[in-house]
């Protein structure tokens, strides 16, 4: 979870601001829509980890379909739009080793806990480090696309002449 989260950020540092917060460049989504989804993300299975720790497994709130998954989606982007895009990344900072912590505080026994109706085991990897790495992912290859057109927009405001692709 660190290791992943850690090369997010070191990938994040070397986009222009301007591009993270550009609309609809993941799909609906902006790049710090993309962080926000993941830092709601982190805080569900936050809340998932005390239950757990609790000994109340059974209250996790599974998502039942893909329309119960974009309803929490579209409630927690809309929820974190309203952060500027360091705060957002401070409170990932923030929530993020809270995540680990709580991690680390749960009872090795209660990873493959047989009573819940999902063992941690299971579905950790998801929010944990592979939804993460799926999005950065996607990330990479939309800035892989969009770099040669900056360079080129940079080029014209700089000389006036478009280049010619044969």
């Amino acid at each position: 979870m660190a290791a992943t989260r850690r090369s997010t950020l070191a990938f994040l540092a070397r986009l222009p601001e301007g591009e993270i917060l550009r609309p609809r460049t993941q799909n609906r989504w902006s790049v710090k829509d993309v962080l926000a989804h993941l830092l709601s993300c982190d805080e569900e299975t936050i809340r998932r980890f005390r239950l757990i720790g609790r000994g109340r497994g059974d209250r996790i709130h599974w998502f039942e379909s893909v329309a119960d998954i974009d309803r929490f989606n579209a409630r927690s982007v809309a929820r974190l739009r309203r952060l500027g895009l360091r705060p957002l990344l401070r409170r990932m900072e923030e929530v993020h080793a809270d995540l680990v912590r709580w991690f680390e505080r749960l009872p090795t026994q209660s990873l493959r806990d047989p009573s819940h109706a999902y063992p941690v085991v299971e579905w950790l990897p998801a929010p944990g480090w592979t939804h993460e790495r799926e999005h950065v992912g996607e990330i990479r290859a939309w800035w892989r696309d969009r770099r040669p057109a900056l360079a080129s927009q940079r080029l014209v405001r700089r000389t006036g002449v478009r280049s010619k692709r044969h």
